[in-house]
């Protein structure tokens, strides 16, 4: 095995999500990773011995988008990858670039507390229901912002929506279905079990990527913000699994 980088006309998700299929049906390749961050938008992959760069250059021009060898030293690519590499407060967590989620989700857990208040008691269980609601209502708002290129972000990490770009339109509006069925406190067993679904489905795509260290846009919130794929959609995703299961096991068991 051996590493090689090529830089791209890449501009967007989009456009990686064309790329993206190409790569991952070349058996010669065995990982890749992109970074849209980088001005040079290049695509670092771990290929077979004798794979070269213009192999991979081919692939990249075939759905349209212009590639072209990085170096071809060792010195060079060593002295590349420093040049890139992040300070450590750049490749530490950090929190500013989860600002738009986490302000969302304080709206979420606000319109909970606030819902739950107006009825006598404090019933936990109902409460998930409000809260599962708001998010799915909330979250499908930024989606339908731009569903064409929440689509396209959603192809490059989702099992599903990779293979079919009807999924990934209807992803937005399955979400508000969701919420709304939530928040009418009517049919919670069947909307538990459809989130359980569409959520382990989508923590696949979400766990693959962040294994990987593809460094793609997370379309939790649409395209609207740029938010890095990290171990915080993983997060995400497991809470709503863990919370419709609990409300699943709730309405079988008693």
């Amino acid at each position: 095995m051996k590493t090689i980088t090529v830089e791209t006309s890449m501009k967007c998700q989009s456009c990686l999500s064309k790329v993206e299929p190409v790569l991952e049906s070349d058996t010669s390749i065995h990982d890749w990773t992109a970074d849209l961050a980088d001005p040079r938008k290049p695509i670092t992959l771990t290929v077979a011995d004798d794979v070269d760069a213009e192999h991979v250059v081919r692939l990249v021009n075939s759905v349209g988008i212009d590639a072209t060898p990085a170096s071809t030293t060792a010195d060079a690519v060593a002295q590349t990858s420093e040049d890139r590499k992040p300070s450590s407060e750049e490749d530490s967590f950090r929190l500013s670039n989860y600002r738009p989620l986490l302000l969302v989700v304080a709206y979420v857990v606000g319109g909970t507390v606030f819902a739950e208040s107006l009825l006598p008691g404090w019933n936990w269980s109902r409460a998930m229901t409000w809260f599962m609601g708001f998010f799915f209502v909330a979250f499908a708002f930024f989606k339908l912002l731009d569903i064409s290129k929440f689509a396209d972000a959603f192809s490059t990490y989702d099992i599903v929506a990779k293979r079919s770009r009807v999924y990934g339109l209807s992803y937005p509006w399955i979400e508000l279905s969701l919420g709304i069925v939530f928040l009418s406190q009517h049919l919670l067993l069947i909307a538990a079990i459809v989130t359980l679904i569409v959520m382990a489905v989508g923590l696949v795509g979400v766990i693959s990527a962040v294994r990987r260290k593809q460094q793609i846009q997370c379309a939790c919130l649409g395209t609207v913000f740029n938010l890095p794929m990290s171990a915080v959609t993983i997060v995400e995703n497991s809470v709503m699994i863990i919370m419709s299961a609990v409300m699943i096991w709730t309405a079988l068991v008693g």
